[in-house]
């Protein structure tokens, strides 16, 4: 045993099922689609947003994803440890499926496995169990047996209304759903901590790795400038309206809002200002991102 480890998943998931527990052919599988936006298809047909925006407001849909899958890759695989990917290397874990086959065929070598999760012995810590997958992300099966995982935290879990834990300024990191679903109902916790400073922020266009840089200085904080982008995904700045004019989704399926540093309430706009000009030199988002000014 690694003296470095205080527990690894396999030891926190051991003696829960005796069937699973006896099972040598069992995969490790962590779920976060790396491919381009135009590449990413379930049965064929294009999704929107991430695999965390699917499980979180589409799980059908999610397990759709999961079950068409390569032959080779879970053929002979009895079951799956499924965990989502997270922030860098984090995972969250959400469920142990067990391989009933292949229901059919689909595109390419592609099939569908009947994938059928084990409901109770693992409830406890559905969602709630966070490991490090290890630098290897590209590998994303891999045996249960040979590949050791800790578990780095086990938190409260996705919350029953859908929004994350807030943690702390410097782990915000917020979809665009994410963003919306915080603002529309007015979750006392965000609306507090965002509502206690000002900042500078990031908008991330995944799509193609491009930064907008802004600014906030109210007395109502993050919070008022941020509701603007709830309502509308692209809050009035001028570079991004013309992108969500072609495609009113575009937000939804790519926006990334990040604290880059926090500024007091009672901050001067010049101050805040001069600030948001040293990030935008910093990250060339004038000359390659989406800052025009």
């Amino acid at each position: 045993m690694d003296k470095n480890i205080i527990i690894s998943v396999q030891q926190l998931l051991a003696g829960r099922n005796s069937e699973f527990d006896a099972s040598n052919n069992v995969k490790l599988v962590r779920h976060k689609d790396n491919r381009k936006a135009s590449e990413r298809t379930i049965f064929g047909k294009l999704y929107k947003g991430s695999l965390y925006h699917l499980y979180r407001n589409d799980k059908k849909l999610f397990l759709d994803y999961q079950s068409e899958q390569k032959r080779a890759n879970f053929e002979k695989v009895k079951y799956i440890v499924t965990f989502i990917g997270e922030i860098g290397t984090e995972s969250r874990f959400v469920g142990i499926y067990k391989n009933n086959g292949i229901i059919r065929t689909t595109e390419k070598d592609l099939c569908v496995f009947d994938f059928q999760e084990i409901d109770g012995d693992f409830d406890i810590l559905k969602e709630r169990v966070i490991i490090d997958w290890g630098k290897s992300t590209l590998n994303w099966h891999q045996w249960y047996d040979n590949n050791t995982k800790t578990v780095i935290r086990i938190d409260k879990g996705i919350n029953a209304d859908n929004i994350p834990d807030f943690i702390s300024y410097e782990d915000v990191i917020l979809s665009y759903c994410d963003l919306k679903h915080i603002i529309d109902t007015e979750n006392s916790i965000w609306k507090s901590k965002l509502s206690a400073c000002n900042c500078i922020y990031s908008i991330l266009d995944k799509s193609n790795g491009k930064l907008y840089i802004g600014s906030t200085y109210n007395k109502e904080g993050i919070w008022k400038r941020w509701k603007d982008y709830a309502f509308s995904g692209h809050g009035g700045d001028i570079s991004l309206k013309q992108i969500l004019n072609t495609d009113q989704d575009y937000a939804l399926k790519n926006f990334q809002w990040s604290i880059l540093e926090t500024l007091p309430l009672n901050i001067l706009e010049e101050l805040a200002i001069d600030r948001e000009s040293v990030y935008k030199e910093k990250f060339g988002t004038r000359e390659y991102g989406y800052n025009n000014n």
